[in-house]
């Protein structure tokens, strides 16, 4: 079983490229164990008898059909910011 020490929360602060005080530390480290402590825990369940799920719904999702809707231009372009010889005219994101 893998054991959390500080040596381990070090080098994942250190990955991580945070900074956590010493109670914080702590936290993470009870933390971390309890997840880890509980994986072990899964791990004993017996489930050779049980088919693995690949998705939570294993109903197919429904379908609609395609329809062409038409959208009016001018309502369209009255959410942008301003319009340019029928062009809508937005700020520049180069920068």
């Amino acid at each position: 079983m893998v054991k959390v020490t500080d040596e381990l929360i070090n080098h994942l602060e250190e990955l991580s490229r945070i900074g956590l005080g010493k109670n914080e530390r702590e936290r993470l480290k009870e933390s971390l164990q309890e997840i880890l402590d509980y994986m072990k825990m899964l791990d004993e369940v017996d489930v050779k008898e049980i088919e693995p799920m690949y998705t939570p719904v294993e109903i197919e999702a429904p379908k609609r059909e395609d329809e062409v809707r038409e959208f009016p231009a001018e309502g369209i372009k009255k959410n942008f910011p301003g319009q340019e010889r029928g062009h809508v005219k937005v700020p520049p994101i180069i920068g």
